[in-house]
């Protein structure tokens, strides 16, 4: 079997109401969808960041790809990164591992396995997600508003009751400190133990203000605070002198970052991503590494659609070292592209069982939000409209 050609189609997919957090808003998500042709006439899906910028990257790495085998993903992610390395050019990570993602796909089609399988196996067959909170602005839905600890509890309380889950991770750095900490101060009156309860201000924060404030959020047992201020010298700051886990998505993005991270004991916990580090086989070597020096390991999001959800699910299922509810924006977002959108269970999502994984393209979504794309562009997340004289500096608090 060979790559024959890759397609990239843009979409921008809507949220139920714009999300705050500490660098602008969240007011949809652009993601472009990718399909890998075969000379055996499979397709596999893929789904990675970005619009334009993507298709172009796309447009420039295929390239290399054309006539490779799908099975050979390693040699296929090690020819991209050797090349964005030795001669800087446009083929960042994520746009890899929406690529390889496809390649997995495929190679589950021609099987008949799903992906989780070929990973290694499934040691779960459902993965537990988080009820990701989120400070929103209304909807036009009217929905949303919630500015107020009083009002997160009471948005924690619905996703609990529809959804079920069992890890709640307030995403902070939108209000001032001590209203997040009354915010967290308050879920955990509301869902004592067993409920696990997490923090993340997206680094916001100063070292001052997180060795302020973290303290008295320890005493509400966090399963960790991720993030609270900026890059590894402050974070190994806050850790020093903090009781309570540290996680990352922000100041530990790459391979080289993870040795001062451990050196400083800045972290306690990083968070993969089947994107940013590249696909399956890095996140994968991302677990061992983190086994290796007893990190933890948990699952960053970015407002994935259905194939990349699918694609974590996956991940998750097959790797018994990730141990932590994942995160997603799953809840907050009004539709999707597959033509079956996921659905919790008592806060999980069942790994989905068909062949590669085990998702499908709704034709016409990819259409709708295709169009929505081209009229309205891709979304900015570093923008936030209601406060357009605003700018998105840390730390803000």
């Amino acid at each position: 079997m060979k790559i024959q050609d890759i397609v990239a189609t843009p979409v921008t997919v809507p949220m139920e109401a714009p999300l705050r957090w500490s660098m602008g808003i969240e007011t949809g998500t652009t993601r472009t969808i990718l399909r890998i042709m075969t000379d055996e006439g499979l397709v596999g899906i893929g789904e990675t960041y970005g619009g334009d910028n993507t298709v172009r990257s796309i447009g420039f790495a295929k390239q290399f790809v054309l006539g490779m085998d799908p099975f050979d993903t390693r040699l296929i992610v090690n020819k991209l990164q050797s090349f964005r390395i030795s001669y800087e050019s446009n083929i960042p990570l994520y746009m890899m591992g929406g690529i390889e993602m496809a390649c997995w796909d495929l190679m589950g089609k021609a099987l008949g396995r799903p992906v989780a399988s070929l990973l290694g196996g499934m040691a779960k067959d459902s993965v537990p997600f988080s009820a990701y909170l989120f400070y929103r602005y209304p909807g036009e839905r009217g929905v949303g508003g919630e500015d107020s600890a009083e009002a997160m509890v009471d948005r924690c309380q619905a996703l609990i009751e529809r959804y079920g889950f069992t890890a709640i991770k307030l995403k902070g750095g939108v209000l001032p400190p001590e209203e997040e900490l009354r915010t967290v101060q308050l879920l955990r009156k509301k869902f004592p133990y067993p409920y696990r309860i997490r923090f993340d201000p997206n680094a916001a924060w100063s070292v001052e203000t997180s060795l302020r404030i973290l303290p008295r959020m320890a005493e509400c047992g966090l399963e960790f605070v991720e993030d609270p201020t900026w890059n590894l010298e402050g974070m190994s700051l806050v850790r020093r002198d903090v009781p309570v886990p540290l996680a990352t998505n922000m100041c530990v993005i790459s391979f080289d970052q993870i040795a001062p991270a451990v050196r400083l004991r800045a972290i306690d916990i990083i968070l993969a991503d089947v994107h940013y580090w590249g696909g399956f086989n890095n996140n994968q070597k991302l677990a061992g590494v983190c086994e290796t020096f007893q990190l933890g390991l948990g699952m960053h999001s970015d407002r994935e659609l259905g194939i990349s959800t699918a694609a974590m699910i996956h991940f998750a299922a097959a790797t018994p070292y990730l141990v932590y509810a994942a995160d997603s924006h799953y809840h907050d977002q009004i539709d999707d592209v597959i033509t079956e959108r996921h659905q919790y269970q008592d806060g999980c999502f069942k790994v989905p069982q068909g062949p590669g994984l085990g998702v499908s393209l709704d034709e016409e979504k990819v259409e709708k939000y295709h169009r929505a794309y081209l009229d309205q562009g891709e979304v900015n997340e570093f923008l936030d409209p209601y406060r357009p004289s605003w700018l998105p500096n840390l730390p803000i608090f």
